[in-house]
């Protein structure tokens, strides 16, 4: 169960990832954050939006990225924060991704986000018949 849910919605153009800043923002204002934790937060969520808009959608106009945070209470009144980022794209299996800390890789401009998303929050991938939606789970600090 969440007790808050914020939801934003993306063009697929690379200069509407911008927007998630201000959304994270709003979200850490609200709910007290610490700056470490918004830090993180931003880290794993503009790399999963560039991925769902340049990669997922693949820069298509027609097709939109959606952003979902939940706060989510947990067991002995901790709670988490639930990060779910949908596009409309294809698919792709996190099994088959370049080791970006391999020595050929180290030096590409690109590569990284999944496993940036990894070192911050767990990450689940779920594929479905129009997207991939990807959730996060942190602990809030």
């Amino acid at each position: 169960m969440f007790l808050k849910v914020y939801e934003i919605t993306l063009k697929s153009k690379v200069e509407e990832v911008r927007k998630v800043e201000h959304f994270v923002q709003r979200i850490a204002k609200e709910n007290q954050f610490s700056e470490d934790f918004v830090y993180n937060v931003m880290i794993i969520i503009t790399e999963a939006a560039n991925n769902a808009v340049i990669h997922g959608n693949k820069l298509d106009e027609e097709k939109k990225a959606r952003l979902k945070c939940g706060i989510q209470l947990q067991d002995a009144g901790k709670e988490s924060l639930v990060i779910e980022v949908i596009d409309e794209g294809d698919g792709f299996d996190p099994n088959n991704l370049p080791n970006p800390l391999a020595e050929e890789n180290l030096l590409k401009p690109s590569g990284r986000g999944v496993f940036l998303m990894k070192q911050f929050a767990h990450v689940e991938f779920e594929f479905g018949q129009r997207g991939t939606t990807v959730r996060m789970k942190m602990d809030i600090a």
